[in-house]
């Protein structure tokens, strides 16, 4: 089954022991392929943002907004932060609307 990314947006991610935070972004490489969930543990580590391989998803539960992953709250917490991705400077800064 396809998902959305905008759908995705927003839900809990569940480790094997219990909620760590939410999907905050999607990381592409040059292919298209989706590298990376960008999960925000904000509530749960202290602010961080981490990266997430999509190989870990167990299940995605669109009824209960939850994507589980067979990681536990620790290797979540122990991954990669979203500042060691190579993604090019022009995308990571915030969007601006002109009036």
């Amino acid at each position: 089954m396809l998902h959305k990314t905008s759908y995705l947006h927003g839900f809990h991610l569940v480790a094997t022991d219990g909620e760590i935070g939410h999907i905050d972004d999607f990381l592409l490489d040059a292919n298209w392929t989706v590298r990376y969930l960008v999960v925000d543990t904000s509530n749960w580590i202290g602010g961080r943002s981490v990266l997430v391989s999509p190989s870990a998803i167990d299940e995605i539960d669109p009824s209960a907004e939850k994507i589980r992953v067979r990681l536990t709250r620790e290797e979540i917490k122990n991954s990669p932060s979203v500042g060691t991705a190579d993604v090019e400077r022009v995308e990571t800064l915030p969007r601006v609307l002109i009036l």
